[in-house]
């Protein structure tokens, strides 16, 4: 939801910024932008190095290498060129903005908090405070996302897209009433129909009145070009789920199969790729042999397994415990491993058996590092990225005394829930069709089944099932495998305070209860998905 500024004044501000630049400079790094935002990021780079020779103290010069050194995923870098400009042209909004953002992506988190809250002082209009909101929230700080956003609201009541981020906001700090008001209001306004139908159902704990259920399902049948394929895409999740809570079943299916559909065309899954990238894996960390003693990683819990499969409890439950602190899906992991991959170049399952303890436990501080601003509150902070189960042979090397906890739930009730959940861009392509579910549930299921045999003292199978049938026991044990003592609170997460932003954010706001079986309402209706799941290929 980024938006842009009116042309009129971006072109004035344009051309203050190249204030100082010779006429032949400022055609360079106009051509250099357009190379970049283009993503000719080679080209691009020349024209900026050579004006970096010619200007290095011109804060536009350094503005744009820090952009490219963002577009290439140096975030240090980045963080330092647009700390540069800044020291030179203080009192930015914009520039503060891109400098939070490549001091966090780069694990600076104190730098960007400060950077971020430097910008909102600055920010005088709507358009800023709706993206300084945004960063907030890319940012995991709810608190201050919300705070942005009712500023933005009080300058622009009207502002469709400000009311949507409010209501984001709220789903993250477990503010259910608020956001479902908020989906509603658009809802009655006939603003952002699409989006503000899709929030309010994929909100899980509200169900819509026999009125609303008409309207859904009036709007999801338009046809284009009334409706994108993506606006199409989160009317038919959205009414998949108002009609399962509303008992029908067969009508359900259908409206999530089309939605399905949708979703898989922008990027279909291959799963002969991804069988052969995970058999890799295996077979590369069978070859690493034991790793290295050592106390590394002691203060991480690893959580992982498929979406939807009770990862976001599970994390409630130790996020309870006085010594955790919940940090949800951190990035950090897949980081460390991705820039290792470039610095080699070649894929992870290609040179694992080649690094050496020194390289492993030189990872192993990278991420420690990354990650240390989850840890300064309370020592033991978990990292909660489900598909961190590709690299948990990676985590057992790097960081030999951290601990994993692969969550599982039944194979047939967590494919369903994955099919009825849109994920964000770019996000769990597998989930949208019975075959790549099965193919990626056949996949996940060997491989932790591997690793836990080869480090049972280190790596836990969690079944969902058991957690909310005998908690007690269930989560004495758990803690006893982390190395905490027992404390009552963590029998009761739901009363956790902290933000949450997965599509389980409120669900795990309610006590724990018996297990859920929704896809037992379908009866036959899901045999095809449950004869893929009882035969790998």
């Amino acid at each position: 939801m980024t938006v842009p500024p009116p042309p009129k004044k971006a072109a004035a501000a344009s051309g203050n910024r190249l204030r100082g630049l010779s006429p032949a400079q400022a055609g360079q790094l106009r051509r250099a932008m357009a190379l970049l935002a283009a993503g000719d990021l080679l080209m691009a780079g020349q024209w900026l190095l050579n004006l970096a020779r010619s200007a290095p103290e011109h804060p536009e010069v350094l503005r744009g290498l820090g952009q490219w050194h963002a577009a290439q995923g140096d975030w240090a870098r980045a963080a330092e060129a647009l700390a540069r400009s800044n020291a030179l042209r203080p009192g930015d909004f914009t520039l503060l903005l891109q400098m939070g953002h490549a001091q966090s992506k780069s694990g600076d988190h104190g730098a960007a908090a400060r950077s971020l809250l430097a910008a909102e002082g600055l920010a005088t209009s709507a358009q800023q405070g709706l993206a300084l909101s945004l960063e907030y929230d890319r940012q995991a700080q709810f608190e201050s996302a919300l705070r942005a956003v009712q500023q933005v609201l009080r300058l622009d009541p009207a502002s469709a897209v400000a009311r949507l981020q409010r209501a984001r906001c709220g789903v993250a700090l477990g503010q259910a009433d608020e956001a479902a008001a908020d989906c509603r209001h658009l809802i009655a306004r006939r603003e952002l129909l699409p989006r503000a139908w899709f929030m309010l159902c994929d909100l899980k704990t509200v169900r819509l009145d026999s009125a609303e259920l008409a309207s859904l399902e009036q709007l999801a049948q338009m046809p284009p070009p009334a409706t994108t394929a993506e606006e199409r895409t989160m009317l038919f999740f959205a009414l998949g789920k108002a009609l399962e809570d509303a008992g029908r079943p067969e009508p359900a299916l259908k409206a999530l199969q089309q939605a399905n559909q949708l979703a898989a065309a922008v990027k279909p899954w291959d799963s002969t790729a991804f069988a052969r990238q995970v058999d890799a894996l295996r077979q590369a960390f069978d070859r690493t042999g034991e790793p290295a003693a050592s106390g590394l990683g002691r203060e991480v819990i690893f959580l992982v397994g498929l979406p939807r499969s009770g990862t976001t409890l599970v994390e409630q439950v130790l996020a309870s415990h006085s010594q955790v602190e919940g940090a949800s899906e951190l990035p950090y992991l897949t980081q460390v491993v991705e820039q290792e991959s470039r610095r080699r170049g070649r894929p992870l399952a290609d040179w694992a058996a080649l690094a050496t303890a020194d390289d492993w436990a030189r990872l192993g501080a990278q991420y420690l590092a990354l990650s240390a601003h989850w840890r300064l509150r309370r020592p033991i902070a978990t990292d909660k990225l489900p598909e961190n189960w590709l690299l948990a042979g990676a985590v057992l090397q790097m960081l030999p005394a951290a601990r994993v906890i692969d969550c599982r739930r039944d194979a047939l009730e967590t494919c369903w829930s994955c099919y009825k959940q849109l994920f964000g861009p770019g996000m769990a392509h597998f989930t949208y069709s019975f075959e790549g579910l099965a193919a990626y549930w056949h996949a996940y299921d060997g491989l932790t089944r591997h690793w836990a045999e080869c480090h049972p003292q280190r790596l836990r199978v969690q079944s969902y099932e058991a957690l909310v049938a005998d908690a007690p026991a269930q989560i004495r044990s758990l803690l006893d495998f982390c190395g905490l003592p027992f404390e009552p609170a963590c029998l009761e997460p739901h009363k956790a305070q902290r933000a949450i932003r997965t599509p389980s954010a409120l669900q795990v706001r309610q006590p724990m209860t018996r297990t859920s079986t929704p896809a037992a309402a379908y009866g036959p209706l899901l045999d095809p998905l449950r004869r893929l799941l009882l035969t790998p290929d």
